[in-house]
């Protein structure tokens, strides 16, 4: 215990001499000098050099903070010099570093020098562009040669409230429209695009509001043939798979045709349609309905409670489906005006490979438009 009281006491005695000498001053230290690196404008830059290239073989750069000393320096002078203003000249091909020096650092920028290929012409990607409302697309242009030097275009719309166009070709559709979008060169040369702003089209939302006569239950309405418990017509419209409309499997047996009709409460642009089996898995037998027909109806006065004749129903069309396909099938078509629709699947869309009963298995049904 001894031995160590005693090192114990020589460590007093060395801190006690260390504490007097920086006191006194016997202990002089070096200054610890603060640097700030140099901060130029670029950090990279393309020259040119060749007939055609103008002053582009050239480019003065600037250094901060101001009032500082600064030290220019070229790496490679062969490739590029640098005055003591920093103003940089391309002199052959290659790539050369500036060194931008204060003090004890420095800051370098890259320097490439490149050959002058100039734009002798350019074409567009597209002529007519169509685009959603609100929603963006891109017109690209392509270089001749390729390999130009400066491919820089300006862009120009006809209408910027229809269609505006900013750097690079990008349109945005601003309101429903046409416009001109004008891409332009240096040299003057024009190429120009038709662009045509649609309305950006969703599906509609269902409710019991939109099926007329809707109620819980297995009856048959004046909005749909029929539905069994909980597999209701409604479930078409639930955007869930899972879900499914089931016509009715006990006393009275539902039989074709089905049907169903909607009632959208305004006129509406209605551009697709979509229509979904049952979800069928293995060993499963599903299969239903092999087509149907698609009718609508202008907002004008119905007789809801007749069904068949109180409405003045135009057959748009009738379309095909793959009752073997889990998947989604989308019917497209050109956009129509109606209020009501009407799907109807008649005794010739039975599929013959169901499991031999006459009742309707479908999941899911979309009406698209605006």
């Amino acid at each position: 215990m001894k031995k160590m009281e005693k090192i114990s006491n020589y460590g007093k005695i060395f801190l006690l001499v260390a504490w007097v000498n920086l006191t006194c001053g016997c202990v002089e230290l070096d200054d610890f000098n603060i640097t700030e690196k140099p901060y130029v404008d670029k950090s990279s830059v393309e020259l040119y050099i060749g007939e055609g290239a103008g002053d582009r073989d050239r480019i003065q750069l600037k250094s901060a903070p101001d009032g500082r000393q600064y030290t220019w320096t070229s790496l490679d002078p062969s490739i590029a010099t640098v005055t003591q203003t920093g103003l940089v000249t391309a002199l052959k091909e290659g790539f050369a570093v500036i060194a931008v020096a204060s003090g004890n650092d420095q800051t370098n920028v890259n320097v490439w020098v490149r050959n002058w290929i100039p734009l002798e012409d350019f074409t567009l990607d597209k002529q007519q562009v169509e685009v959603k409302r609100l929603d963006k697309a891109q017109i690209v242009a392509i270089p001749v040669p390729q390999n130009a030097s400066v491919t820089d275009i300006r862009w120009t719309s006809s209408d910027p409230g229809v269609a505006a166009v900013y750097d690079n070709g990008w349109i945005v559709g601003n309101e429903i429209g046409n416009a001109i979008i004008t891409a332009t060169s240096a040299d003057g040369k024009e190429q120009q695009v038709t662009v045509e702003v649609v309305p950006a089209t969703a599906r509609f939302k269902i409710t019991a509001a939109n099926i007329p006569g809707y109620a819980a239950g297995n009856a048959g309405t004046i909005g749909y043939s029929s539905q069994h418990g909980g597999y209701v017509v409604l479930n078409l419209f639930d955007e869930n798979i899972t879900t499914f409309w089931h016509g009715n499997y006990t006393a009275p047996v539902s039989t074709y045709p089905h049907w169903f009709i909607v009632d959208l409460r305004r006129t509406v642009i209605i551009t697709e349609l979509m229509m979904q089996k049952r979800q069928e898995g293995a060993g499963q037998n599903f299969r239903s309905a092999t087509g149907f027909y698609f009718y609508t109806c202008p907002d004008v006065p119905v007789d809801q409670n007749d069904p068949e004749h109180g409405y003045p129903w135009v057959l748009q069309d009738e379309f095909v489906f793959n009752s073997q396909t889990n998947a989604e099938q989308h019917y497209l078509f050109e956009p129509l005006e109606a209020r009501y629709v009407l799907i109807y699947v008649g005794p010739e869309h039975r599929d013959p490979g169901g499991a031999g009963n006459a009742y309707i298995q479908l999941a899911e049904f979309g009406i698209y438009g605006y």
